[in-house]
């Protein structure tokens, strides 16, 4: 582990496992980060490259939530003789373990707020009947032979995913956070081999046995993983199969309780730090178990506007850093509650439903608004006979808005790799309003199912007013993007030979290098010596120009 990922970590392996503690967990919430050895001037020390760079490349300032918790303060609390477990940046607190009295010596000091719930969030000493909130319904065709690579295409062509993968965008240099309950066998089975072996598990950590190890517990989170980063082709291929994963274990299938809302807050300031570019979460929360199971714990659908649960405002605040949340709308359509859980409840979360493969809605799906009255979902997906990977390295089907989630996770993955210089809000609504339904939106699929084609042409329409492109030179193309060493611009044959004019800028205007020479087919420009950031090449043949937005990593 890094030492920026430790600053947002204190863990301490006392106990392995949440069902033997001996006393309460209470999340404590202090008042201040006065004092502290970290500032917003010296965000390296707390923060990734990525993660700075993902918030200066759109425009997102830094604030005293993102400093780490007052170390000071830390100590303090441990010295009560309470064990601390993790600190959050986010809520300005720590979770411990305390008796009573260790409780009432915390209370006494002088930079305590208060306690979340003003309850314990955990007391995890007998284990319960596990439910799957945002779980799937799943079932074999029969033998692997009987899914082909077509079955498994198909739900990424309803969103035009090929379209994308065609043009080399295929989720490289993009870091995508899974918050599940566990990946088991995902360090063994085939179609996640190529992953492995690429080395694009980007971290891992299991949140809630605390053991370091996120492949023992949990088959939900492999099974919603490999609808992104699975490649195994004639049998299944992800939709976001070159990108590089974080692996996060914030559930706990033994019992329902309000600390998996705290293990996924602090999943996703870890996914922060670390500099991810998307999270995905096929979680969702409304009532819980065992002794959590009553109006103390329990949530309302008043309680579903976007701001009051845990879960939800750690997604707010994970969507403020200009990460990209990606949340399943739940499995409710048919029950008593009906309604979205959260964090689907967010405003600024892009929160996925369930569809079939005919674009209709899926019964089971949790439908809308929020309590707020904003209308959710924002989109849908294929949620009923969606193909998955098992932990025997089987592909199968499921059903649930588990598996829908992440196939929009994916696609925004790549859509965000083909347009770097997006913000994630702007990106969410290109998806969005790329529905099949955008011109009629409901509660029950959003905008509807999200279309390559369409998101891009409502990002050249409305966020890239770029100069003027006659016919010839608007086949000028720029490759890669993002790029870490050099840019290749394709040049059409009938402007080969042609006088050019090259200029690069920063976004902010500075002008970084220029150049004039006569075009060949392929240009190779260096770029290995700039800074990671956004930046605009301007090329004048003639009175032709035309504007390339790139990311330089």
């Amino acid at each position: 582990m890094n030492r920026i990922l430790l600053l947002t970590l204190f863990v301490f392996s006392v106990y392995t496992n949440c069902r033997a503690q001996s006393n309460p967990r209470y999340l404590i919430l202090f008042k201040d980060k006065k004092n502290s050895p970290y500032s917003i001037e010296k965000p390296a020390e707390y923060l990734s490259q990525r993660a700075i760079s993902r918030r200066n490349r759109q425009g997102i300032a830094l604030t005293t939530a993102d400093l780490p918790v007052n170390p000071a303060y830390v100590d303090a609390v441990r010295k009560t003789g309470a064990m601390v477990i993790y600190t959050s940046r986010w809520f300005n607190g720590t979770l411990v373990e305390a008796s009573d009295s260790q409780l009432k010596a915390i209370k006494e000091l002088s930079f305590y707020k208060g306690t979340e719930l003003n309850l314990p969030v955990a007391n995890l000493t007998m284990p319960s009947e596990g439910v799957l909130r945002s779980a799937a319904v799943t079932h074999k065709f029969g033998t692997t032979e009987d899914i082909d690579y077509g079955n498994a295409r198909a739900q990424l062509a309803l969103m035009q995913v090929p379209v994308l993968h065609q043009r080399g965008f295929e989720g490289q240099g993009m870091i995508i956070a899974v918050l599940d309950n566990g990946f088991v066998n995902g360090n063994t089975v085939g179609y996640l081999k190529a992953l492995r072996d690429e080395n694009r598990i980007a971290d891992t950590h299991d949140f809630v046995a605390r053991d370091g190890d996120v492949y023992n517990d949990g088959s939900h989170g492999l099974n919603v993983l490999s609808t992104m980063a699975a490649y195994d082709p004639g049998r299944m291929v992800g939709g976001a199969f070159k990108a590089s994963y974080a692996l996060y274990r914030t559930e706990n299938d033994d019992i329902e309780a309000p600390y998996e809302e705290i293990t996924w807050l602090l999943a996703a300031e870890r996914a922060d730090s670390l500099g991810a570019d998307v999270i995905n979460s096929s979680l969702g929360y409304n009532t819980f178990e065992g002794p959590f199971n009553n109006a103390a714990y329990n949530h309302t659908y008043a309680d579903m506007d976007g701001k009051t649960t845990i879960i939800s405002r750690a997604a707010r605040y994970a969507s403020r850093t200009g990460m990209v949340v990606v949340t399943a709308a739940g499995n409710e359509g048919g029950n008593s509650w009906r309604y979205i859980t959260a964090p689907a409840d967010v405003d600024s979360v892009l929160t996925v439903g369930a569809s079939t493969y005919d674009r209709s809605y899926a019964s089971l799906s949790s439908v809308g608004p929020n309590a707020a009255g904003q209308q959710k979902p924002d989109v849908a997906a294929v949620g009923v006979g969606a193909i998955i990977g098992g932990i025997s390295g089987n592909v199968s089907s499921g059903n649930g808005t588990s598996f829908a989630s992440p196939l929009v996770a994916g696609l925004a993955a790549i859509l965000w790799q083909a347009h770097p210089e997006l913000t994630a809000q702007q990106l969410i609504y290109a998806l969005k309003h790329s529905g099949h339904q955008a011109d009629r939106p409901d509660n029950f699929l959003g905008y509807g199912v999200p279309d390559v084609v369409r998101a891009e042409t409502i990002i050249e329409e409305q966020f890239t007013p770029l100069g003027t492109e006659p016919e010839i030179i608007g086949q000028m193309a720029l490759s890669p993007n993002p790029t870490q060493k050099e840019i290749s611009i394709a040049v059409p044959a009938a402007l080969a030979g042609k006088q050019a004019s090259f200029s690069l800028f920063s976004v902010s205007g500075a002008k970084y290098w220029s150049a004039a020479r006569r075009l060949q087919t392929k240009e190779m420009i260096a770029i290995a010596d700039l800074p990671s950031g956004i930046y605009l090449l301007h090329v004048m043949v003639e009175n032709q120009e035309k504007t390339f937005r790139f990311f330089k990593q």
